[in-house]
């Protein structure tokens, strides 16, 4: 038996080894498979997003006559384009994120006119649905290549004022022929022979005519129902340089409050005018006009989304401090929770709701409630995040949002100076935004479990400890009263009293 024994032991030692080997192996796939799926989440949230608006064009007018039995061809008929669609802008509350915000917004295009004068279809609206806080900022209007190709020619007809100044000479101005090409539709191999007759120079410009009273109508809305792009000045800026650019907006707004269903949204961009049929070129001398317009192009707009996400109090502080961990136990929010840093990549939300006296209630309390609060929980703040290190920026413009801040310090053995971290955050606001600070309400001292342990001697530390960050509190945060909390989130201790304090915590708009 002894000698059985020894024989199997060489198999038993590579059984062994492969089970610690296939442990480890299996150890580091689990938590390989946790990262990517919290990556995944992370980016579910995009709060910053840069998109390109095409409002549509105007549909084409038609050259068409009209045909009856024994009537080879009868009076003009053709038909006008349809109008393009707008582009809207909408503050939808359910939505939560700019991920599903596509970057390319594109109206439908009019339909053409046709015979028997039957006018085109206007395009469909397209529709930009964003979260209630998103900041929107243009970035100016473009050139599409449809506006490229009419915009010498229809600049020509707007400055001309008489008839002999609207018609151009294509020997000398070929590049105004160019572009008069793509704004005139001719009847089948008239195109040449229309131009050289006198009424197409009356036609060019009754159209001059009626272009500048569309400007001018435009011009003359009221504000509110002009387009954004119209408001915005041109840009030359490519759609991958265009953060770097906000600064440079001509126009933003703040969408603070939903849009009521019964309006529309806000107009980014206005769809292009249809073209005119061959009716409309009836002249006294001129019974049968082989002329038609193309459709106006869309306005094109560049814009710049920033979603700062709202909530009645924010939870800050440097990274592994607790703040997912106080936030599960303050609300249902299945926020991710780890012992490293940076568990947290976006802003997690939760709902806090409270009874009768500022109490928290929980899942299976039948209690009446008699109010909510939106608490979030922002990402790690560390060193110079305000110049953009570590998730910087991307977290510090949540901050706004909030009507009181909440900073959590670890306050455990193994952070020695928590004071310091108070006096890093506040610097940070400070340098993102002045006056951010001001707004750190409350002081929360978690893992304060850990204080408790050991001798006597260790007690008395930890409440020194506890004592100086109190001081320190006072010191930076001076004149102002800001209370400190010591918790345990991890336990659940103290959190009625915390509950209590949050309470009571005042709100800044």
């Amino acid at each position: 038996m002894a000698g059985a024994r020894l024989w199997q032991g060489p198999w038993a030692w590579r059984s062994a080894c492969a089970v610690r080997i296939r442990g480890v192996a299996t150890e580091a796939h689990v938590k390989r498979k946790a990262d990517v799926a919290r990556n995944r989440k992370a980016r579910h949230f995009v709060d910053t997003l840069v998109v390109e608006v095409q409002a549509g064009h105007g549909g084409d007018g038609c050259v068409s006559f009209h045909r009856e039995k024994y009537v080879q061809i009868g009076p003009a008929a053709g038909g006008n384009g349809g109008a393009g669609g707008h582009v809207y802008l909408r503050c939808d509350p359910s939505v939560h994120t700019l991920a599903r915000v596509p970057k390319r917004v594109v109206a439908q295009n009019g339909t053409h006119g046709e015979g028997d004068w039957l006018h085109g279809k206007g395009g469909r609206p397209a529709t930009i649905h964003v979260p209630v806080g998103t900041t929107v900022r243009s970035l100016g209007w473009t050139m599409n290549e449809r506006l490229i190709q009419a915009q010498p020619y229809l600049t020509h007809v707007r400055s001309a004022r008489a008839r002999k100044a609207v018609t151009i000479d294509p020997t000398t101005t070929p590049e105004l022929a160019h572009s008069r090409s793509s704004v005139w539709r001719h009847f089948p191999r008239f195109e040449d022979d229309n131009y050289e007759r006198a009424h197409f120079a009356a036609a060019e410009t009754k159209f001059a005519q009626e272009l500048r009273a569309y400007q001018a109508m435009l011009r003359h809305l009221p504000k509110e129902q002009q387009s954004v792009a119209s408001q915005s000045r041109r840009t030359a800026c490519e759609p991958r340089n265009a953060m770097e650019r906000v600064e440079e907006a001509c126009w933003s707004l703040d969408l603070l409050d939903p849009t009521p269903p019964s309006e529309p949204g806000v107009l980014l961009a206005r769809g292009g005018a249809g073209g005119l049929g061959n009716p409309h070129f009836l002249l006294e001398r001129y019974h049968a006009p082989k002329i038609a317009t193309r459709g106006m192009p869309g306005e094109s707009l560049l814009l710049a989304l920033e979603y700062k996400q709202p909530s009645d109090m924010g939870l800050v502080g440097l990274p592994n401090a607790g703040k997912s961990t106080l936030l599960r136990c303050l609300s249902r929010a299945d926020a991710e929770v780890g012992s490293y840093s940076f568990t947290t990549l976006r802003p997690n939300l939760g709902v806090m709701r409270l009874g009768a006296g500022g109490h928290l209630l929980d899942k299976a309390s039948e209690q009446p409630e008699s109010e909510r609060l939106l608490v979030a929980d922002m990402p790690g703040l560390i060193e110079d995040a305000s110049r953009d290190r570590g998730l910087g920026h991307d977290f510090l413009r949540h901050m706004e949002r909030c009507s009181a801040l909440v900073a959590v310090v670890d306050i455990g053995p193994l952070n020695p100076r928590p004071g310091m971290d108070l006096i890093i955050l506040r610097r940070e606001l400070e340098a993102y935004r002045a006056g951010l600070s001001d707004r750190i309400a409350l002081v929360v001292a978690n893992k304060a479990d850990l204080l408790g342990e050991g001798s006597s001697t260790a007690r008395a530390d930890a409440q020194e400890k506890l004592t100086k960050l109190r001081y320190d509190v006072d010191a930076l945060f001076a004149p102002r009263a800001v209370p400190v909390v010591p918790i345990s989130a991890k336990l659940h201790l103290n959190i009625d009293r915390l509950v209590q304090q949050l309470h009571r915590l005042p709100r800044h708009d």
